[in-house]
């Protein structure tokens, strides 16, 4: 059993930002409408220490990474509880959370990195909405909602990006794995179809958001590809198939089973 707490990082837009706070808090038993749905919670059955750490809704990659360790550094209080944590990130959170170690350099402090649909090289997805809806986020800015981070997630973005840390991430230490989603486009989230046709032109196969190709980031720290898109991903059915069956029930046991064995091959 692992030593060191688990922080699950979210990615940008949460919806369950959205949601009445006292329905969805953090790091409470009841998370049937967390962003991380009924992950916390079967992780902490399983015997884990879990926790989750929440940053900006939409804001840039440089000041959610800021949050991300001002959050662990609760949990852990200043590393003194905990001397490490390992990471269990979704989505852009896999970018907060490898800009955040070369930020503050605290390999010693992140004993893993896993990823689950992070676009580790970007999404065109990204570029194209931003290039139709780059004046939403202007104005937006200015009435006070900041949603800037998307920004971040363009290829152009994450590559150079990648570019800086890739000399720091190989010799850190951290262990780093990553997971992809892909679906066959009838039992993608139906929100998503377009974009999932979009990027299945471009990169290939995909979670509706996030390409294969982009969420594996290097061979060598692939760990698969599961069935489930992006939404799926973190435990909420969309009514399609997902993780080998059509029954919501049984997908919800798989997707939590999925997230125990994650933490189960850990080492330290």
């Amino acid at each position: 059993m692992l030593s060191y707490p688990i922080i699950l990082a979210h990615g940008i837009y949460p919806f369950h930002f959205l949601f009445p706070s006292f329905l969805c808090k953090d790091n409470t038993r009841k998370d049937g409408l967390h962003y991380f749905r009924g992950i916390r919670s079967a992780l902490i059955d399983a015997g884990f220490n879990v926790y989750h750490c929440r940053v900006s809704w939409g804001g840039r990659l440089d000041q959610r990474a800021d949050q991300l360790k001002d959050r662990i550094l609760k949990v852990t209080d200043g590393f003194t509880r905990w001397p490490r944590v390992h990471i269990f990130a979704h989505s852009m959170g896999g970018l907060d959370a490898r800009w955040m170690i070369y930020k503050y350099n605290l390999p010693h402090r992140i004993a893993s990195v896993t990823t689950i649909g992070t676009p580790h090289h970007g999404s065109p997805e990204a570029d194209r909405r931003l290039k139709r809806f780059g004046w939403l986020v202007r104005v937006s800015g200015a009435l006070g909602l900041d949603i800037s981070g998307a920004k971040d997630l363009t290829p152009g973005t994450c590559e150079k990006r990648n570019n800086i840390l890739e000399a720091f991430e190989n010799k850190n230490g951290v262990l780093y794995r990553t997971v992809a989603g892909a679906q066959a486009e009838q039992d993608i989230f139906f929100i998503a179809r377009r974009s999932y046709r979009f990027i299945k032109q471009t990169e290939g196969e995909n979670d509706g958001l996030v390409s294969v190709r982009s969420a594996m980031w290097k061979p060598k720290y692939f760990m698969g590809t599961i069935d489930a898109d992006h939404l799926n991903q973190i435990g909420w059915w969309d009514g399609g198939r997902a993780m080998g069956t059509s029954n919501r029930r049984i997908f919800e046991k798989r997707i939590k089973e999925f997230y125990v064995d994650l933490a189960r091959t850990l080492t330290e």
